[in-house]
Formats: structure tokens, sequence, C-alpha cells
């Protein structure tokens, strides 16, 4: 299904009344015009008599062209965060094509082996393979150099790295154009090796996260994907967990300078199930 489709048809499902007042809106401003048009001009009469079937096709398809634009998805929209100068950004897109430094949650271990320990569909993971080509060596180099001074506590494991964080902690590594905001979001099974979270571990690791963005990030603009929706669930709706993770933006933007362009990716299996008008919408009339 192509993203201009499922636009529409989530839209539909959301806003079929909204879709329908704009078909019929549309269609009667042409009609409103027609008639006026008609009492001024008689080459109009006289058009309209020979080319009845091309306005209808018109009329129609203008009225079609309102239904469709009234009906689609949105599949990004920006606000101002209140009592800031930052624009929040919320889209659905691969956060990785952006031209921004990058918040990415991790677990407590920091850890480097991809598979079992670190999935490779994580962002996580991916940030090994793609920006360190698999390399994990590199990746452990760079984030033990990060956390260096840092306090942790040794912790037995089968696999993984064995030095344990506290929650909160944030590494920052420059990679290319791009500092990557390591954060530690959740906990580790030591068993297992999945990783769990809750609302109150997030709400407080962002800001440990937005300490480090403040001190060191240099104002530049910002990414971040809905932190808390992957490998690390929070077992909520991602609607709910995007109004948090918004609602602590703005919490935090009372605490530091916040970068002057955040933005949240989403991912796609998402599309469905996130209203972004909606959420812009409560945010505009804060």
């Amino acid at each position: 299904m192509s993203k201009f489709i499922q636009s529409v048809l989530t839209g539909l499902k959301r806003r079929w009344k909204r879709a329908g007042t704009a078909f019929l809106s549309v269609l009667g401003s042409v009609w409103l015009v027609t008639e006026v048009l008609t009492r001024v001009s008689h080459d109009t009469n006289q058009w309209l008599d020979n080319h009845g079937t091309s306005y209808l096709v018109f009329a129609i398809a203008s009225a079609t062209i309102g239904f469709l634009i009234a009906a689609y998805e949105a599949r990004a929209v920006a606000f101002t965060i209140p009592n800031t100068d930052t624009t929040l950004t919320l889209k659905f897109s691969n956060i990785f094509d952006e031209a921004a430094d990058w918040i990415i949650g991790v677990n407590e271990f920091f850890d480097s082996t991809l598979g079992n320990i670190v999935s490779a569909n994580s962002l996580h993971g991916q940030i090994i393979a793609k920006l360190y080509n698999g390399n994990e060596a590199n990746f452990r180099r760079d984030v033990d150099a990060a956390l260096a001074g840092q306090q942790s506590e040794p912790v037995q494991r089968a696999e993984g790295q064995t030095a344990r964080f506290p929650l909160g902690t944030t590494a920052v590594i420059a990679r290319g154009p791009h500092k990557i905001f390591l954060v530690a979001i959740s906990k580790t099974d030591l068993a297992t090796h999945r990783s769990s979270s809750t609302v109150p571990i997030l709400w407080d690791a962002l800001s440990d996260a937005f300490k480090e963005v403040d001190s060191r990030g240099n104002g530049d603009p910002l990414a971040m994907p809905l932190i808390g929706n992957g490998r690390a669930s929070l077992n909520i709706p991602p609607q709910h967990l995007l109004r948090i993770i918004t609602l602590k933006l703005t919490e935090l933007g009372k605490q530091y300078d916040l970068p002057r362009r955040i933005t949240i990716n989403l991912s796609d299996d998402c599309f469905e199930h996130l209203d972004l008008v909606e959420i812009k919408r409560g945010w505009s009339i804060v």
C-alpha cells in the first residue's frame, strides 16, 4: 500500500465527516460561482449548454480533490513547545536521514554485541551496523571513552558487558557530522537479555539526557525516536507515549535551553495508531 493511499484511508477512518463536508462545500462553491456567471454572462450560458458533461466532470473532480485533501492524514506536523522558542516536529521518517544530533535509548550496560544482546533491528543495533559498519570493537571503544569516569557497578553475566550504569547515564559520541546521545533507559534481564522500562524511568532518563544536550549540544538540531516504543517497550499505546514525551519536553524547556529545532521520528508501523493532527491541536491551544 502506498503512503498516499494509507494516509487517505487512515484519515477517512478518523475524519470522514470533515471530508464529506469538504466535498459538498467545494461542489457548492463551484455551483455558486456558476450561478453568478450565468446570470451576468450570456457566453457562459452558451458554453455550459455546449459543454455540460465537461462542466460536470470538472465540478466532481474539484469536489473530489477537496475531499482527498480533507481526508489526507498528515505524515508530519510542527508546533512550538509552550514557553520556548523550540519548534517540535513530529513526522514519520527515518531518524538516520535527519541532519541533526540524535538521542538513542540503550540498556544500562551500553552493550555492543549484535544478536541476542543487541537486536540488529533496534536503533541501538542500527548504529553499530550502519554507522560503525558492524564493527563492534570500534563502537565499544567510543562508548567506553564516553563513559570514562562514570559510576558503574560490576555484574556477572554470561554474555555482554559486565559494567552496569545508573539509568539516565548518557554517553555522548561524535560520529561524522552527528553527536549521538546514548541514554540508558531500560533494565536488562540477566538471563534473557530482554530490556524493559517504565514511564518514571523514561521521564527521569530524559532529564539526564537533555542535561547533556544542554551542555554539549551547542543548540544544534536534535532528533529522537519514539523512545520506549521499541524493544524496551513501555507497553503503552504510541499515542499516549508520544504525549508523555511531548509533555516532558515542555517541562525540560523550563530547565534547559532546548535546541531551536527538535524532531521526533516515528516508525511507519505506528501510523494508524498516531493522530498527529489531534496532538498538534492539543498543544496549539495550550
